[in-house]
């Protein structure tokens, strides 16, 4: 049985100092809003730089275009991820359900920054809600074809434009036209029950992460890290 529509669609990015999930942490965040409000659409975007309290690596500078100079006077660390773990909480609590590429590691990301920081983490702030990650999507529904699936990537095949990739808004933009492009190709994807699309996406994420294990173990590769099996959180790394 299908449930409700989610009353909006919330895309959500960072850019980081990093890619570890429970030791780096964010530079930048982007929210982009698609709220439906009767026969309305509302489209809202906000973002901002954040001062990590740590130097920026020059290879993550190399990637975002962020450096230490940039962030000196922007919101810390502790305020901005306060922020954004209410912000997506309440997205949850009011009905939302939050978009992203690959957002379990963003989510996962703010999630370690709260536990260190001696913030409530997001199952204590209430219920985790409905996270839409077109990768994940992506993967399932046309699970046979070859290339890369970056953001990027997926922009290209989905007819997407992405003028400004990693930064955290254009980044968070782009996600949520890519879901909606998904939609349009497998309207499938709109008919899932939202109460129970973590449960169907867990699934998902979990027959391609044992598929791609298979594939590293035959080839001789390092297995991925186990803590990856959980979904839309990643557990802790073992």
């Amino acid at each position: 049985m299908n449930s409700s529509p989610p009353v909006a669609f919330v895309a959500f990015d960072l850019e980081t100092t990093g890619i570890d999930p429970f030791l780096d942490v964010p530079v930048s965040y982007g929210f982009v809003e698609h709220i439906v409000d009767g026969a309305e659409v509302f489209v809202e975007s906000d973002g901002d730089l954040i001062n990590p309290g740590r130097p920026i690596p020059p290879g993550a500078t190399a990637v975002h275009g962020i450096s230490d100079d940039q962030v000196a006077s922007a919101m810390d660390l502790s305020e901005a991820v306060e922020m954004i773990a209410a912000r997506i909480s309440a997205i949850w609590r009011h009905g939302g359900a939050i978009v992203g590429m690959n957002v379990s590691y963003d989510l996962s990301m703010i999630d370690a920054c709260c536990r260190r920081l001696g913030l409530p983490a997001f199952v204590e702030r209430g219920a985790i809600g409905p996270v839409l990650d077109v990768l994940i999507i992506d993967r399932k529904l046309d699970k046979w074809r070859k290339g890369k699936r970056k953001l990027t990537d997926l922009c290209e095949v989905y007819g997407v434009s992405l003028e400004d990739a990693h930064s955290a808004v254009d980044d968070a933009a782009a996600s949520l036209q890519v879901y909606f492009a998904l939609v349009e190709k497998y309207p499938e994807i709109a008919k899932l029950d939202i109460d129970s699309i973590n449960s169907t996406l867990l699934l998902w994420h979990r027959e391609w992460y044992d598929s791609f294990n298979d594939w590293l173990k035959k080839s001789g590769k390092e297995l991925l890290d186990p803590g990856q099996y959980e979904w839309p959180l990643y557990g802790r790394p073992r």
